[in-house]
């Protein structure tokens, strides 16, 4: 990437850049390409200053909502880059999408001048339907690609990535979606820096105890955010290679991202040993709750508290290894029992 002149350098719209996969995907970015010029999309004075602060003048703040469809669709279409960070926002992803087809780039013979689309989605979608079993099945993006792509679309974030896929084949737009599952690990960026593990400790230490739910037996392919960060900021770089690369982008541009397999067992006992040893629970034991219990126990929150204890989603990134990919960070036990911070 050249930095000689701002002409040169390529432009980026995010949203989400608050967040905590969009935030530390950007800081990741900044740090590998320091110049290249950020437009991020916030709510507020109060957000934008946030940004500014953080980041400096290379980040422009821009005062909008995300459910105003015209004005997103402006910004994305005046961008190189556009990074889609706020999780499964059908309509807003299709606005942001329209707007790369309406860069005069997307036009150009030179496919490395044409916009990149990046969404940020899950692996929630191949999750297994029983609540405190493991997955028998690991899903790859490459030997499985048939069967992701058959999904029913009532699972979670299937009907957006589809739409992306359909959209994408259609008007001949570089479009990735990128796929992590269970994220460790503090935020790097500017907003956000903890995830549903911060849930998780809130709701044991609520109850007082340490739990999973059903057989206790599930388990997630697992990823640190820094190695999420630099995974993305790969994947980006890949995509602007242009046929320099053999990364896959529009209707096949479909990326998991994982390091290790970690059971909610394993994790569960490292909460258990850390809160106890901390006199904030009464005992160091992992106990297990019925599906109802979850129900009975934290009300309208059942449902949500019995997926973050007892789901499962196991994947492997075999097309992004195949690119030459490869994590660096294992240290989950770190990750889960960090401190200081807001967990203690």
């Amino acid at each position: 990437m050249s930095q000689t002149t701002s002409a040169t350098l390529p432009t980026l719209f995010i949203t989400g850049a608050l967040g905590y996969i969009g935030g530390t995907f950007l800081t990741v970015l900044k740090r590998s390409h320091p110049s290249i010029l950020v437009r991020a999309l916030v709510r507020d004075e109060s957000q934008a200053e946030t940004l500014s602060s953080f980041y400096g003048w290379t980040v422009t703040p821009v005062i909008g909502r995300l459910d105003d469809l015209k004005y997103i669709q402006e910004e994305a279409s005046k961008a190189d880059i556009v990074i889609q960070a706020t999780g499964d926002n059908r309509e807003a992803v299709m606005a942001l999408l329209n707007g790369t087809t309406k860069n005069p780039k997307h036009q150009s013979a030179d496919i490395k001048e044409r916009p990149i689309f990046m969404h940020i989605a899950g692996a929630s979608n191949v999750g297994y339907s029983k609540l405190g079993e493991n997955s028998p099945r690991v899903w790859s993006d490459v030997d499985d690609w048939e069967d992701i792509k058959a999904l029913d679309e009532t699972r979670i974030g299937v009907r957006t990535d589809n739409a992306i896929r359909k959209f994408s084949a259609e008007n001949n737009v570089r479009a990735l979606v990128l796929s992590p599952p269970t994220i460790l690990g503090r935020g790097l960026g500017a907003g956000k820096t903890e995830t549903h593990q911060r849930t998780m400790y809130d709701l044991i230490l609520e109850k007082g105890s340490v739990f999973l739910g059903g057989a206790g037996t599930n388990a997630w392919s697992t990823i640190s955010i820094e190695d999420l960060g630099r995974a993305c900021v790969f994947l980006l770089n890949e995509a602007m290679k242009g046929n320099d690369s053999h990364i896959e982008l529009g209707e096949n541009g479909y990326y998991f991202i994982e390091a290790f397999e970690l059971s909610l067992a394993e994790r569960a006992k490292a909460f258990a040993e850390r809160l106890y040893s901390e006199g904030k629970i009464a005992t160091s034991e992992v106990g297990l709750k019925t599906m109802e219990e979850f129900h009975e126990d934290f009300g309208n929150f059942g449902e949500f508290a019995s997926y973050l204890f007892c789901s499962s989603s196991r994947v492997k990134a075999d097309k992004l290894r195949k690119l030459g990919w490869r994590p660096v960070d294992y240290d989950w036990l770190r990750m889960v029992q960090e401190a200081p911070g807001y967990r203690i």
